[in-house]
């Protein structure tokens, strides 16, 4: 069940995934991207915190038919963006998750609103929320370090070994923002257009680092062009589809 029993843009839905995946453990590293794509952007320096300052554009490409395409053009990329050069590298399709990827690798099969199996007693600060990851109320714990965001792993995972899903940095995702569907759906993809790309998880800044914006249904969204110092992202690897004999 994707959404919220609480209404508003989160209406609770059933989904269907019928494509196998990976997704990457932590979020990319600002190290991982200075590896593949040549410079850090990142405002809050430190090799193993999260890549941020990086634009859905940047990542994927601008291209119509290409990095700018999904869902329309399915998973090509550009060639000169972040995903580009990481599957000339590799030789592997890795992509950003489509929203409903995001929510079931986070959810670990929990219905709580955190993955850790906890619910929130509070929208701001939250001791359920103060040990899941970093956001607006534990930047001074220390946990991995003191600025904004933090080294990638230092809070406890879901039940299925992924770190940082809630806070820290928001997570691109590939779907362009808008309503979820009222009724059940297969392998959905999103709108087929729109002006902003969805970003989950919450992230430690002040303004949208809550609680409440941390949940495993909380949604969000940005102007695919523009990047900001909260938000990161992690890939999914996609398996290679076998030609039919």
């Amino acid at each position: 069940m994707m959404g919220s029993p609480n209404g508003g843009d989160e209406t609770q839905h059933q989904v269907t995934l019928t494509q196998d995946y990976y997704i990457g453990v932590f979020e990319m590293t600002q190290r991982q991207y200075e590896l593949i794509y040549g410079s850090n952007p990142s405002v809050y320096k430190g090799d193993c915190r999260p890549v941020e300052q990086v634009s859905y554009n940047t990542i994927r490409g601008t291209g119509g038919t290409a990095g700018a395409g999904w869902p329309m053009y399915g998973h090509a990329v550009d060639e000169g963006s972040f995903l580009g050069k990481l599957r000339a590298k590799t030789g592997l399709v890795f992509d950003l998750p489509t929203e409903a990827q995001w929510e079931y690798a986070c959810r670990a099969e929990t219905v709580t609103a955190l993955n850790t199996g906890r619910n929130l007693t509070s929208t701001g600060q939250d001791p359920a929320m103060d040990e899941a990851g970093r956001y607006e109320y534990n930047r001074d714990d220390g946990k991995g370090g003191y600025s904004p965001h933090t080294k990638v792993g230092s809070y406890l995972p879901n039940a299925w070994g992924l770190y940082d899903m809630h806070g820290n940095v928001y997570e691109w995702c590939l779907d362009w923002y808008g309503s979820y569907p009222s009724g059940a759906v297969t392998d959905p993809v999103g709108p087929q257009s729109g002006s902003a790309r969805v970003q989950r998880g919450g992230s430690w800044d002040s303004y949208v680092g809550r609680a409440w914006n941390c949940r495993s249904a909380s949604r969000g969204s940005y102007d695919p062009s523009r990047a900001y110092s909260d938000i990161g992202f992690r890939v999914v690897c996609l398996p290679p589809v076998v030609p039919r004999q």
